[in-house]
């Protein structure tokens, strides 16, 4: 009897109804979304303070890198001054050598 006035109610809840359902869904996306990119920048900064670390790590071994380098250079600067008189001498027995007409012998001609 009184459908004429229940049926556009009806309607009209019906439309509200199909409207709350969609927002919610959509909802859900944006949360599962925001979700996603929560976790994005959580496996970013985990990754940067990775990185943080291993540049730390480099950053400290670098004095003692240079004091290695350094204390090489010394102990080749001593081979060096130490090799000089043997190189010296080697050098005047080569011409000694070739003063008094020594030759190294070549190979032999086949």
């Amino acid at each position: 009897m009184l459908d004429f006035l229940t049926s556009p109610i009806r309607s009209a809840l019906r439309s509200t109804e199909h409207e709350v359902v969609e927002s919610v869904h959509d909802t859900r996306d944006i949360e599962a979304n925001l979700l996603g990119a929560v976790r994005a920048i959580e496996n970013a900064t985990t990754s940067i303070e990775q990185h943080v670390a291993v540049i730390e790590g480099l950053a400290t071994s670098i004095d003692p890198l240079r004091a290695s380098v350094e204390g090489l250079t010394a102990s080749m600067q001593d081979i060096v001054a130490l090799m000089a008189p043997m190189a010296a001498a080697e050098h005047e027995a080569h011409r000694v050598g070739h003063f008094l007409g020594r030759h190294h012998p070549g190979p032999p001609d086949a």
